[in-house]
């Protein structure tokens, strides 16, 4: 299982500067969508030279061009793209070719999919490596919503909070993975390490927490126990 912090900030020394801290802790170091396009490919240079032995994704995002998009990001240093979950199976393949010869990997963002187990499955077949799944606890956890709008919004994630996820993990075999984003704590760890993913998306929890540093060893150690 690895962890993965999220560089979402607009600049890439301010990125840089937060993750260096608690970098040991860390696997996958992402190169969130605004500072690729604020500050372009360059961005995951940078981040590359500062981390030089943790794997680097590029949050790209594919849905077109994804040949061209994919070899840019891996020449400047990525370990991994994303492709949305809605491409073409065919942009998807093309992603995934690009990858194997540059010795990267794709990982799938399900955000907005319909019908999400199915096409988890379907990834999975095209040679997709990670399925990033909506965990639905920033949606469970919001106590600001009102009882038709939980359920409205929970719908989307398979119902109730990590069921999206299990029901993921369950049509994947061992050659694709759960990559698990949105609201992931140390408060609600042990339920998401229970669905057994493959990655941990956090960011606020470690980089905003007031000792990161503590944080994200407590974030490493529970998940080498589970």
């Amino acid at each position: 299982m690895k962890l993965q912090v999220t560089l979402d900030t607009y600049s890439v020394e301010d990125g840089i500067a937060l993750v260096r801290s608690v970098a040991e802790y860390v696997d996958i170091i992402e190169v969130g969508t605004p500072l690729l396009l604020d500050e372009g490919m360059s961005a995951i240079d940078r981040v590359k030279e500062a981390f030089p032995y943790d794997e680097i994704l590029a949050d790209t995002k594919i849905w077109h061009n994804g040949a061209r998009i994919a070899q840019s990001a891996f020449a400047h240093g990525a370990s991994m793209v994303t492709v949305l979950a809605g491409a073409t199976d065919r942009e998807v393949e093309t992603v995934v070719e690009v990858a194997h010869e540059c010795g990267g990997v794709v990982a799938a963002d399900m955000s907005g999919v319909d019908r999400t187990v199915q096409r988890a499955a379907e990834l999975e077949d095209l040679g997709v490596k990670y399925v990033m799944v909506p965990s639905g606890l920033r949606v469970y956890e919001d106590e600001s919503l009102d009882h038709d709008a939980f359920h409205r919004n929970t719908r989307a994630v398979g119902g109730m909070p990590l069921a999206l996820v299990r029901n993921v993990s369950r049509v994947l075999s061992q050659d694709a993975e759960v990559a698990v984003v949105d609201n992931i704590t140390l408060d609600n760890l042990d339920a998401v390490l229970a669905a057994h993913p493959g990655i941990l998306l956090v960011g606020r929890a470690i980089l905003a927490a007031e000792d990161p540093v503590a944080a994200a060893a407590e974030f490493k150690r529970r998940m080498e126990d589970a």
